[in-house]
């Protein structure tokens, strides 16, 4: 008997938290016809939902055709949430624990103002110390495996702007400054879902960088792994390295609400 009262509770969250998100999608209040016809639920079921919502005061009737919608209570969690909970106290464990496995350092990036900001890092002791001078400061977009994702996810035309405007700067001797080979390198970022800084920041370091997304499928930030040029080898990236990154990044978009594609890399 316990066990069915579970899995009557557990259906139960699941069906409310599909009528949250069949509403949030819509811009326009909703018939209930059209409600339960969507959502595959006979009208007193949904009722019964559509009623508990109302009593908290996360949807509201309208009084001229009786459809219902969201209010805006539902964004006041999220606001609560971010206020509480930022991107870096939720990151800094993944990096803390893929640094002692991978042996290597670990740094987090969003952009900024078309620029990447640096929010947090983890050293590894085989490393120089220069990498910690990055922390609270920008760098080109273009020299770097983090500016590569958060490039990746725009228009080509809008990432034209950002480098014209900007500037194309070279930092090494390997730093692209050409637009068109940036954009053939930017093309090879998106199809196989991960960037890589070949010294163009940083002359001796490599960066492996993959993408953060959160709960609108933006790429929201980017976390990579950094070392000295002639430890990471093709080999250590592919095999280690990249499946480990990628699957932390996993876990933290899904804690920022990232639902991926069914076969999404």
């Amino acid at each position: 008997m316990a066990s069915q009262d579970n899995k009557h509770q557990s259906l139960s969250s699941v069906r409310l938290l599909k009528i949250i998100e069949c509403m949030a999608d819509k811009t326009e209040p909703m018939r209930l016809t059209d409600l339960a016809a969507e959502l595959a639920m006979t009208q007193p079921t949904l009722l019964r939902y559509l009623n508990a919502l109302y009593t908290e005061g996360y949807i509201y009737q309208d009084m001229a055709t009786g459809n219902y919608a969201l209010t805006w209570k539902i964004c006041g969690l999220g606001e609560r949430l971010r206020s509480n909970v930022s991107l870096r106290t939720m990151v800094s464990p993944y990096l803390a624990k893929l640094s002692r496995a991978l042996d290597v350092g670990l740094l987090l990036a969003v952009e900024h103002e078309g620029d990447i900001l640096y929010l947090d890092m983890v050293g590894n002791p085989n490393n120089s110390m220069g990498a910690l001078l990055r922390i609270g400061k920008d760098a080109p977009i273009h020299t770097t495996g983090s500016g590569k994702i958060m490039l990746s996810s725009l228009p080509n035309a809008q990432v034209l702007r950002i480098l014209e405007a900007k500037g194309m700067p070279a930092l090494t001797r390997f730093t692209i400054t050409d637009q068109a080979a940036f954009m053939e390198e930017l093309a090879k970022v998106r199809e196989q879902g991960y960037a890589l800084d070949n010294e163009e920041c940083e002359i001796g370091h490599k960066c492996l960088s993959v993408p953060v997304r959160d709960f609108s499928g933006r790429i929201a930030a980017a976390i990579s792994a950094f070392d000295d040029a002639d430890r990471l080898t093709e080999e250590r990236m592919t095999k280690k390295i990249l499946p480990a990154l990628r699957e932390a990044a996993g876990e933290i978009s899904y804690r920022l609400g990232y639902t991926p594609f069914y076969g999404e890399r």
